[in-house]
Formats: structure tokens, sequence, C-alpha cells
């Protein structure tokens, strides 16, 4: 008695452009997207980097009009990125203070603005730096 068992191929379901359909897929899909540019422009700031190492008497930095096209495009696509990852924060994180479950309300309003604050010190360090 021989059983034989018919292979069969496995058939993907999803059509090319099914992130187009709906919002919610569409800007998930944005969001991914955002992660790309900002890769490319932290290996030319890496670069970059590599090359001031020579000395300020032979770094000359990059600033043709593309660059800071480029530069104020991926800063629009990290504020972006950095704004769906902190809004997410209430969903992600889970607190109990007391034995009482802190808002996620007040867990997502909590890494907003200690984005703030961070960004107003790293701020201030670096033009206290640039002096």
């Amino acid at each position: 008695m021989s059983t034989q068992t018919e292979v069969r191929a496995y058939k993907a379901g999803m059509p090319a452009g099914w992130w187009t359909r709906k919002r919610h897929y569409f800007w998930y899909i944005v969001r991914e997207f955002t992660s790309l540019p900002l890769a490319l422009w932290l290996l030319w700031f890496l670069v970059e980097v590599q090359r001031a190492s020579a000395g300020p008497g032979q770094y000359h930095p990059h600033g043709s009009i593309g660059f800071v096209v480029f530069s104020a495009v991926v800063l629009l696509f990290a504020l972006y990125h950095s704004y769906t990852f902190l809004s997410l924060a209430g969903v992600i994180i889970n607190l109990k203070l007391l034995d009482r479950q802190i808002p996620s309300r007040l867990i997502v309003l909590s890494q907003f603005a200690l984005w703030v604050v961070a960004s107003l010190v790293i701020g201030a360090v670096l033009i206290w730096l640039g002096r």
C-alpha cells in the first residue's frame, strides 16, 4: 500500500500594491521607508567625521544645495519616525505605581517631554561647543 502525496506550491495571496489600499497601511509603509534615507545620511555623516579627522586645515564641509535639501528632507523623515514611535509608547510601556496602572496618555506625554528636554540639552551643548 503506497500513498503518494502531491506537493503543492504556495501561492502568495497578497498583491504587490496591498499597502496602497488602506490609509493605515500606507502610512505604516511610509514610516518604515523613512529609515532608509536616514541610514544613508548617517553613513554620509560618518564619512564627514572621517574627513574631519584630518584636521581643520584640510577639511572642507559639504555645503552644496543638494546636500542641504537632502539633510532637510531626512530631518523631516527622522521627526516623523520619532513622532510615530513615541506615540506608540503608551501601548508598549505598561507601568504600575502603587498597584494602579499609569495612563498611557501620561506615558506618551512624558516621552515627548523627555524628547524636547533632550533636544534642548543637546542643542545647548552643541552651541556651547561651537563658540
